[in-house]
């Protein structure tokens, strides 16, 4: 079991062993939304990093039925102004490198449920070896413990770059 753990310390704690099962498979990560979304839209170093992580094999992104519509939703926002095109030609970017997994319950994130609970969901029916998101509160939750680590997206990107993995694209 690892404990959520801050984003700061994340960085100089020991890579939790139930990241990778046998230190070079990439391991399976649940990215939330507003993580994804940033990758996707905004650009950056850290996000490039990440795009490439997934597109090459070097970690194994999941998705659901939840999650997918949260962030078809999230792309469909005004304030982004994308066409529907281009919302299919960023999820393009992202859909063929992700595994699918059937969480039956999950439901899309909304206002009767904390924000991060499908993604917690959906790491634990996918049995997860990460998740990484930009929620302060999952990030700082003090006393949880999960199967998997939490963190933020550079400690993660430093984990991804500090490890042996074969990367594996998806076929």
């Amino acid at each position: 079991m690892t404990r959520v753990s801050d984003p700061a310390s994340t960085l100089n704690d020991p890579i939790p062993p139930t990241v990778q099962p046998d230190g070079t498979r990439p391991p399976r990560v649940v990215i939330d939304t507003a993580v994804i979304v940033s990758a996707l839209v905004f650009g950056g170093s850290q996000s490039t990093r990440l795009r490439r992580a997934w597109r090459h094999g070097y970690c194994r992104p999941m998705l659901c039925r939840a999650t997918l519509i949260d962030l078809m939703q999230a792309l469909a926002r005004p304030e982004f102004g994308f066409t529907p095109h281009e919302q299919q030609t960023l999820l393009g970017e992202f859909l063929p490198h992700a595994l699918k997994v059937r969480a039956p319950g999950v439901l899309p994130p909304d206002a009767s449920q904390p924000l991060m609970l499908p993604f917690v969901q959906l790491a634990l029916a996918g049995r997860a070896h990460v998740l990484v998101s930009a929620d302060a509160a999952l990030l700082t939750a003090r006393g949880t413990t999960l199967p998997f680590a939490v963190m933020a997206l550079e400690p993660f990107l430093l984990m991804l770059r500090d490890s042996p993995i074969n990367p594996q694209p998806l076929r």
